[in-house]
């Protein structure tokens, strides 16, 4: 057997030739990585906010989310379009604001909590005078959610009518153009229920968004609504309220 038999073969390409292919390769990655870098800081305004709701707080800050007009079906019946209200030009408008939540009837969890939370609040309205304020709970599942499915919720939670409207949007292209506009995720779990925002709102009556709050912080959402409208820059955000609560 020759010596050239036993020789394992070599290859035919050289170092600096593997590393000429592999330079155009490591500048499409830095490219990519770079790009990808440049849209997440501008997503989370520079790397600072990394949640979905701090980024819809965020807009609100910057006066930059509104609800659209919607009209919707009540627990007795009637029918109650909101948002539609002109923009106030000049002195502020005496038109109602909106404290609103997301729920649906047959939740069990955190919509039963909002509907405590909203009782609580009707009954702060009861005593000290509801003003111009008004309590909206829109359902998300307006398929199920009928009148006598509303009136069952309203009857759970004591709903006060003259203070406090649960309803549902009359169309299902409605609800779907409401929370868009406002960023509130509502996507179906699988189980016949819906894992959704559990946040409070404060909307003036032309649809724009003051403040959005943690559902136990509903006392900062209320105060807000009552006393310090039309402000676009709200009370304490996330966070905020419980460090003022344990500060005291």
């Amino acid at each position: 057997m020759s010596d050239s038999a036993s020789q394992p073969p070599t290859s035919s390409t050289s170092p600096s030739t593997a590393s000429t292919r592999l330079t155009p390769t490591l500048a499409v990655c830095a490219a990519v990585l770079a790009v990808a870098a440049a849209a997440i800081g501008h997503l989370t305004r520079g790397f600072e906010l990394w949640t979905y709701e701090d980024l819809r707080r965020d807009q609100v800050r910057r006066g930059e989310l509104h609800a659209v007009t919607t009209t919707l079906v009540t627990a007795d019946g009637a029918s109650l379009r909101a948002f539609d209200a002109p923009a106030p030009a000049g002195s502020p408008s005496r038109a109602e604001v909106y404290v609103v939540d997301f729920i649906y009837t047959q939740c069990a969890s955190i919509c039963q909590t909002l509907g405590a939370e909203f009782y609580r609040m009707q009954e702060a309205l009861r005593r000290e005078g509801r003003g111009h304020v008004r309590l909206l709970s829109v359902s998300i599942d307006p398929a199920r959610d009928t009148v006598p499915a509303l009136k069952g919720y309203a009857s759970l939670h004591r709903a006060d009518g003259e203070r406090w409207t649960i309803g549902a949007p009359t169309r299902k292209a409605a609800l779907d153009d409401l929370t868009g506009a406002l960023g509130v995720i509502a996507i179906p779990d699988g189980l016949g229920g819906y894992v959704h925002n559990g946040a409070i709102h404060v909307i003036d009556s032309a649809g724009v968004v003051l403040g959005i709050y943690d559902y136990d912080d509903w006392e900062h959402a209320l105060r807000q609504a009552r006393g310090r409208w039309p402000s676009p820059f709200p009370l304490p955000q996330a966070g905020e309220g419980e460090r003022a609560r344990e500060s005291r």
